[in-house]
């Protein structure tokens, strides 16, 4: 029996930053699937992506194709374009309907990270009566009121909060209105599975996980530890309304840290981009000289990079902030479980007092910090310990983080694929 054939639409594919799709594609069985990707074509510097981060990334012979949609002139009009008719999904229905012959394929799938491509799977769905998994990695009301844009409207934009208000409606009434075709919908957390549903009351919306890469972050036990702690941070800042390290920094210049901060026994290794980086350097004006000289930034690496930094770590950083009315809510970071694989001490701050502070406490050696306090409690705690040259118990950690694999996800999807064909 031949492969199912997939149309498959992305709004990212590597070396962009795409590790859910990478994954996917990676170990879908080939013999049972064949899968044509297409995506946008990202040009240069985006500033709504982590960059080419994936350089390594290996995606498997599947026919993938990045389609050129957004004009080099007049960017912002076509952005206001999109935002009004989904001008990008509809040059890419166009590119499709010309190079490819739907009736070649079983399903169509759209993954998505707020709206594009979906109301393009949407149409096609439509036109060709064939099942449609849409996939919400990300949904607008995870945010805050203006954290939902990859990058800031302009100051110059007049009215600048109706306008992200605006905007919001506008993200979510086409998403809605596409997600309406969908066969099945797919979504990370179980916070954005109750959203959706919610929504879309008499529709299929299936939680799958974002896992870790198993074969990329394996844990190695610690070697001879010893002063200084280093605390590891990998990723963007989109705004510190989303991420917030003031209780680490206010840790560090308490009275109970400052004399190992002097010391130069603490190290914040930041693996960054500029954006966030500056974000970072605006934040640290406000504390003391020691504080800033412990904190050191970096360029971001390779995505397959990662694992070996965070095995050099003796303490790895989670940002987050409490989940409030107006966001964030339902974040469940593909760094979460990554961390928790390499069983290294993790430190997120601030918690979120949900499912992340949930999941942190099933696993075991891990704070989700709500409180200055308890963040020195913890960083001194692993500090006379590296100071005595102590390695972690070995029942420090559960194996609560192994259910969230790359593989536990693509079966997941695989399965969902095979209800439908």
């Amino acid at each position: 029996m031949p492969p199912h054939r997939i149309l498959l639409l992305t709004d990212l594919l590597p070396p962009q930053f795409a590790p859910r799709i990478t994954a996917l594609l990676q170990r879908l069985p080939e013999g049972d699937w064949q899968v044509d990707v297409v995506s946008e074509e990202i040009r240069g510097d985006h500033r709504g992506s982590h960059g080419s981060v994936e350089q390594k990334s290996s995606v498997p012979a599947h026919h993938l194709e990045r389609v050129p949609l957004v004009p080099t002139r007049g960017r912002s009009l076509y952005a206001l374009a999109d935002a009004l008719w989904q001008e990008k999904s509809r040059r890419l229905v166009r590119h499709i309907r010309q190079h490819y012959d739907l009736t070649r394929y079983a399903l169509i799938v759209g993954m998505s990270y707020r709206t594009f491509p979906l109301p393009a799977v949407a149409l096609l769905a439509r036109q060709t009566g064939l099942p449609a998994v849409m996939d919400c990695r990300d949904i607008v009301e995870e945010y805050t009121p203006e954290g939902f844009l990859p990058a800031p409207l302009p100051r110059w934009v007049p009215m600048r909060r109706e306008a992200y208000r605006w905007l919001r409606r506008r993200f979510i009434k086409a998403r809605t209105k596409a997600l309406r075709a969908a066969t099945a919908i797919t979504t990370v957390s179980e916070w954005h599975r109750d959203q959706l549903q919610q929504l879309h009351p008499d529709q299929q919306v299936i939680c799958i996980p974002n896992g870790y890469d198993e074969r990329l972050f394996v844990a190695s036990p610690e070697e001879a530890p010893q002063l200084p702690l280093r605390i590891v941070y990998t990723g963007r800042l989109l705004s510190l309304e989303m991420r917030d390290p003031t209780l680490l920094l206010e840790a560090l210049q308490a009275d109970a840290l400052s004399r190992w901060v002097n010391r130069g026994a603490v190290e914040v290794h930041w693996y960054c981009d500029n954006a966030s980086q500056q974000l970072l350097e605006s934040l640290l004006e406000r504390y003391s000289n020691e504080v800033r000289a412990c904190q050191h930034f970096h360029s971001m690496v390779p995505y397959a990079e990662v694992p070996t930094l965070l095995a050099q770590a003796d303490m790895l950083l989670l940002l987050g902030r409490r989940e409030q009315p107006e966001g964030p809510h339902g974040m469940v970071t593909t760094k979460l479980f990554e961390a928790m694989a390499m069983h290294r001490p993790i430190l997120m701050v601030e918690s979120d007092e949900s499912v992340v502070a949930q999941i942190l406490r099933a696993h075991g050696g891990a704070l989700a910090a709500t409180n200055v306090v308890q963040v020195v409690e913890f960083v001194t705690h692993h500090l006379e310990r590296l100071e005595r040259g102590e390695v972690l118990p070995i029942d420090t950690f559960t194996d609560h983080y192994k259910q969230y694999t790359r593989a536990a996800m693509a079966e997941a999807f695989t399965q969902l694929f095979g209800t439908l064909v």
